[in-house]
């Protein structure tokens, strides 16, 4: 039963007119909320150089909607 919903709850977030997808480029940065925002990444090459960043913003969190 509950797979169910989220399988449709699934389909629905990830429709492609409401989701965004980066073609990287060299030099592209992509920042985000984590608070509101899904996202994942799609296969690269193990060979390639990676880098990655965390950065962390201190404050009040806006109120939820």
């Amino acid at each position: 039963e509950s797979e169910a919903l989220l399988d449709e709850l699934w389909s629905y977030a990830t429709r492609p007119e409401i989701c965004w997808t980066n073609h990287w480029r060299v030099g592209d940065l992509v920042l985000w909320d984590n608070r509101c925002t899904m996202h994942r990444r799609d296969p690269f090459d193990p060979n390639s150089r990676r880098v990655m960043h965390r950065t962390q913003v201190k404050g009040e969190a806006p109120p939820a909607a």
